[in-house]
C-alpha cells in the first residue's frame, strides 16, 4: 500500500473490497501524504480494516467524495465530520 501511494500520487478512486490482506494500517500508507486526490474508495469487506481504518482515509483526503464501507465501520465522529461522503452497502454487516 505504501508503494502504491508513493508512486500513484494521482489515484483518484480505489476498489479495495473483500482484500482480506488490506488493514488500517496499510490504509494509513496509502493516504498519509501520498495520495492527496483521491475522491472515492471502496472497501467492503476488507476484515482489516476498522473504524480506525476509516476515519484515517476520510481524515486524510481533502478530495474525498466517496468511502462505501460497512456502516458497523463508521464511528460517530467520522459520522458527525464527513456523513455526506460515505455511502454503506449493507448496513447491517
Amino acid at each position: 500500500m505504501a508503494e502504491l501511494g508513493e508512486h500513484c500520487p494521482l489515484l483518484k478512486e480505489i476498489v479495495l473490497s473483500h482484500c482480506r490482506q488490506i488493514t488500517d494500517v496499510g490504509l494509513a500508507h496509502l493516504v498519509k501524504g501520498c495520495c492527496t486526490v483521491l475522491e472515492s474508495c471502496h472497501m467492503v469487506y476488507c476484515s482489516g480494516v476498522t473504524s480506525v481504518g476509516v476515519a484515517t482515509v476520510v481524515s486524510s483526503c481533502p478530495n474525498i467524495k466517496k468511502v462505501l464501507v460497512e456502516k458497523w465501520k463508521v464511528s460517530q465522529r467520522t459520522q458527525r465530520r464527513v456523513g455526506s461522503v460515505i455511502s454503506y452497502l449493507c448496513m447491517d454487516l
